[in-house]
């Protein structure tokens, strides 16, 4: 893979809030995307994050509709036809002491360009229910719900545009694309020594 092979990866790797219906992710595309976060940095390389996979439809639907999905977009919600397939669960073994904040980074990158590479979209969610996880899933105490990921086949368009006078709230077009503004190289780039 080259560079700007690498580059359409990335921009096209974006947050998705629409999924199509009647999609399905399979535990075997789960566990091969997971494969490939497990391989990732990992801080002092205590691997802290663990997952659990979420297939079985009405646990899908109780965590799609739990969920706040799009807070910048005041006059819309996730209808039940734009629900995903799958959600993985990104947890924290508090008995590990490591850095989960930078592995949960390194590893949600992976499993979005590993999920794009196959053919499938994602959102990663704080506002996932933890409380419900705990009541649907068997955690362990000292296990810490630190996002949802939602999975499935994307039905949105996306387009990158330039963030204006600071402002990098997402919103969506009449034609409902879905414009995500982001700082430009030079706004990012605080110094060159």
């Amino acid at each position: 893979m080259n560079y700007n092979e690498l580059k359409t990866l990335v921009q096209e790797a974006r947050t998705t809030r629409r999924f199509q219906k009647d999609s399905s992710v399979s535990f075997e595309d789960l566990r091969e995307i997971l494969d490939l976060a497990r391989i990732t940095s990992s801080a002092k390389n205590v691997q802290p994050i663990k997952y659990i996979l979420v297939t079985k439809e009405e646990d899908v639907l109780k965590l799609s509709t739990t969920a706040a999905w799009a807070a910048h977009l005041k006059e819309w919600d996730q209808s039940e036809d734009e629900r995903p397939s799958a959600f993985i669960l990104m947890l924290n073994d508090r008995m590990i002491d490591g850095f989960p904040m930078f592995d949960a980074g390194a590893s949600f990158t992976a499993i979005s360009l590993a999920a794009k590479a196959k053919g499938l979209s994602t959102c990663p969610m704080a506002s996932i229910n933890k409380e419900l996880c705990k009541e649907l899933f068997v955690i362990p105490d000292s296990f810490d719900v630190m996002i949802g990921i939602a999975v499935g086949v994307g039905a949105e368009k996306v387009e990158l545009v330039d963030a204006k006078n600071g402002d990098t709230n997402y919103y969506r077009l009449e034609d409902q694309t879905h414009c995500v503004p982001k700082r430009t190289l030079d706004q990012i780039i605080i110094g060159e020594y």
